[in-house]
C-alpha cells in the first residue's frame, strides 16, 4: 500500500505499475492465502456489507482484468 491507501503492482516485463484500491488488496490477499474466489468474496462480504452476488462479480471483474494485464497466474 502506498500512502494514497492504493497498491501498487509492478509488472517487471513491461516496467508498467498499476495502481488497485483497497478492496483490490482485499482481494488479492484472499487469493494470495489460497482462498480461491470464494475466499476473497466472502471477504469482500464481510469487508464491505455487499451482497454475495455483487461481491462475486467483482471478484471475477478484477480477477478477469488482472489476467488480461498477464498479472494474475492460475494455479
Amino acid at each position: 500500500m502506498n500512502a494514497s491507501g492504493s497498491l501498487l503492482l509492478f509488472d517487471t516485463r513491461s516496467g508498467s505499475y498499476y495502481a488497485l484500491n483497497t478492496s483490490a488488496d482485499t482481494v488479492l490477499d484472499a487469493l494470495a492465502d489460497d482462498g480461491g474466489a470464494q475466499a476473497a468474496t466472502s471477504a469482500l462480504v464481510k469487508a464491505y456489507g455487499i451482497t454475495p452476488d455483487r461481491a462475486a462479480a467483482d471478484v471475477a471483474a478484477l480477477t478477469a482484468a488482472l489476467a488480461r494485464y498477464h498479472l494474475l497466474e492460475g494455479r
